[in-house]
């Protein structure tokens, strides 16, 4: 297991870039009816879910 440390800006700075990637691969998969295009960049989907689930956590920290 690997620990990354950000700051904030850091990552909200990444988890938008990552997020605005998939959204526009999922309109794209969509416009073209190819779910090739979401295949080929699973990778980047297990990214997104991976800082969903940190962001998550982030968060429940900041309330205790």
């Amino acid at each position: 297991m690997r620990k990354v440390y950000f700051t904030e800006e850091q990552f909200d700075t990444l988890y938008e870039l990552v997020n605005e990637k998939v959204e526009s691969l999922v309109e794209s998969s969509i416009d073209y009816q190819d779910s090739d295009i979401l295949n080929e960049n699973e990778d980047l989907l297990d990214v997104q879910s991976v800082l969903e689930e940190a962001n998550k956590w982030v968060l429940l920290e900041t309330e205790d």
